[in-house]
């Protein structure tokens, strides 16, 4: 079980620099742009697009990273309030309920995915992008985040490492 968890960890690590990746390819992408309309007077006819790709593929790619490093948002006025042992209950609860989530956003997300490559959906945008690509990118995010929240829910069920 602690193999299982060791691997989502560097799954959602994995995603996570990923996710930094994109970050600055977004920038890079944005002040290419920029500097064009500035000093040449013309456009990439794709930032705006692909700058919308990219900022929806750091947020699925980033999810896990944050689940894992405890940064998702709590509600942390209850659960300060409890010992230990009731704050692992709740964590198990809220994890569980987690997992549940992510797995039918992981079906809604595959079922987009499958219909844009079954139909050969295309953005209307000039660049005519199939969409399958930006959304696999999301299942995929979206995916190891499902691993994440096993993890997650598994080191509440694990004994304390000592």
């Amino acid at each position: 079980m602690r193999s299982i968890v060791r691997a989502a960890d560097s799954l959602a690590t994995l995603t996570g620099w990923v996710a930094g990746f994109l970050l600055l390819l977004t920038t890079g992408l944005i002040l290419y742009e920029i500097a064009l309309r500035q000093f040449f007077g013309r456009s990439t006819l794709i930032a705006e697009e692909y700058s919308g790709y990219f900022m929806a593929g750091i947020v699925y790619l980033a999810a896990a990273y944050t689940l894992q490093k405890g940064e998702h948002i709590r509600v942390g006025l209850l659960r300060e309030r409890l010992d230990p042992a009731w704050q692992r209950r709740l964590d198990l609860v809220a994890g569980v309920l987690g997992w549940i989530f992510v797995t039918l956003l992981v079906w809604a997300l595959a079922e987009q995915t499958l219909d844009a490559w079954r139909y050969g959906t295309r953005s209307f945008l000039p660049s005519r992008t199939p969409l399958v690509y930006p959304y696999a990118v999301a299942l995929a995010g979206a995916a190891v985040l499902w691993t994440a929240f096993l993890a997650f829910v598994a080191r509440r069920l694990l004994p304390e490492e000592g």
